[in-house]
């Protein structure tokens, strides 16, 4: 069919002005999407997110990661009943309205699905929580520095070596003697970093006191032999016992601050 130039001219206008009004819609939509109320709420894809969602945003909080109803977990009985995601790509876009906090080490691969997100930084030191807190709540980390400061100390420091359940124990350089310090402690042990030493060099140990975790719990390590051990379990009860609830050390997080406070308290009581 071969058209008239009067009718291709009104064919060829409609057309042009369909296709400005198209354009003009695909600006609306886009400035409505732009100017969208964007969401104030976090969704933590790790325990470690978790633990600075629950202490610094508790009224904030979207989803909480697949540990979130574990022992170790300081949820609620209200916010075990959130939902729960890992840092997987589905979960990160299902919620992608909300801010996405990461635990250390996430995000690498998946952080591109998030239109905001926050990746915590691993340390085992004070200094790195501070830093996340500022991460997470602007301005908040000079409360938890003032909470730091105000524990008090025993007038002598304890020695003292901290034991897990499988016999684990740790230096300077870790959260655990971090801790310690702070409440006015000395790390018995001094050789830096994690380690399990063999049953022969913990009872050569002539610590004031003992901290440990994990042993009243059902929430242990397979490799509880050093436990198990009838001569280190004798050392252990020889000794004045402090145990720590295990929830309080995830991820060297605020719960850090809260353990050197818990473990000012006993060793105050125990030394007055």
């Amino acid at each position: 069919m071969v058209l008239g130039r009067g009718v291709l001219g009104v064919w060829l206008a409609l057309w042009l002005g369909r296709c400005g009004a198209e354009d003009d819609a695909s600006k609306i939509n886009h400035k409505r999407i732009e100017n969208r109320p964007k969401s104030t709420f976090f969704a933590s894809t790790s325990l470690c997110g978790d633990s600075y969602l629950l202490a610094l945003r508790p009224d904030r909080i979207a989803a909480l990661s697949w540990q979130s109803r574990d022992d170790l977990s300081r949820a609620s009985a209200a916010q075990q009943k959130l939902p729960q995601i890992t840092d997987r790509a589905e979960d990160i876009l299902r919620f992608r309205d909300h801010i996405i906090l990461f635990g250390p080490g996430e995000g690498f691969q998946t952080g591109k699905f998030a239109d905001r997100s926050i990746a915590l930084t691993w340390g085992e030191d004070f200094e790195t929580v501070f830093k996340n807190i500022d991460l997470v709540a602007p301005g908040r980390a000079d409360l938890w520095k003032a909470r730091l400061s105000e524990i008090k100390k025993p007038a002598t420091a304890p020695k003292i070596l901290y034991l897990s359940r499988a016999g684990g124990t740790a230096g300077p350089g870790t959260f655990v003697d971090a801790v310690i310090t702070a409440a006015g402690g000395e790390n018995i042990i001094k050789t830096k970093g994690w380690f399990t030493p063999d049953p022969e060099t913990l009872l050569a140990q002539k610590p004031d006191f003992i901290m440990t975790s994990f042993f009243d719990s059902d929430y242990a390590s397979v490799n509880d032999k050093s436990y198990r051990h009838k001569a280190v379990r004798d050392f252990i009860a020889d000794h004045p016992r402090i145990d720590l609830p295990g929830h309080l050390w995830p991820c060297a997080g605020p719960g850090l601050i809260e353990a050197a406070e818990q473990l000012s308290v006993a060793l105050r009581a125990e030394t007055l």
